[in-house]
Parts: C-alpha cells; sequence; structure tokens
C-alpha cells in the first residue's frame, strides 16, 4: 500500500498480506505515521517516511518461513507489506 492509501487507512479495516502467496487477512487496530530515511521492507528501497500498521490477523499469528516460530498477533507491519480489502464507512 502506497502512502497516500495508508493515510486513508483507519481502525477497524480489513487488509492482507501484499507479498504472500497465502491471502491472509487482518483487521486493523491503529497505525503510526513515521518521518526518517530508513530502507522499507520488502521494496528494498530508501524511503522518507511510512505508516506503521497494527493488525490483528483473523486467523492466528503469521508464519515466517525463515524463523522457526510464529509472528505476535498483533502485528506491527510497514505500509508496503500490505494491501487494502475494505476500509471503514462512516
Amino acid at each position: 500500500m502506497n502512502l497516500r492509501e495508508a493515510k486513508r487507512l483507519q481502525p477497524g479495516a480489513i487488509v492482507r498480506e501484499s507479498w504472500a502467496s497465502v491471502r491472509r487477512h487482518g483487521l486493523v487496530i491503529g497505525k503510526t505515521h513515521i518521518v526518517e530515511d530508513h530502507t522499507a521492507k520488502t521494496l528494498c528501497q530508501r524511503k522518507s517516511q511510512r505508516y506503521d500498521v497494527v493488525v490483528h490477523w483473523l486467523d492466528g499469528p503469521r508464519r515466517i518461513s525463515w524463523v522457526a516460530e510464529s509472528a505476535s498477533n498483533p502485528e506491527v507491519l510497514q505500509n508496503w507489506e500490505i494491501m487494502v480489502v475494505s476500509h471503514v464507512r462512516s
């Protein structure tokens, strides 16, 4: 998800993993705007800002292939790592 889309993101939205072959869905709990020079996860590019999004996975914590254990649930992800399935309607 790009920065413009992440700015619109609100708690309660449904998201999915961007790069996974298995489509897992999660619920957005919160987000934080971070302004710092960093290397974006999954993109491997230098970026000056991002949103850290707290996601609760609906079918349990994600399994990380290179680590023997599962990730935490809820999990903090960069906006580049997820895609919006459904925004919250007001």
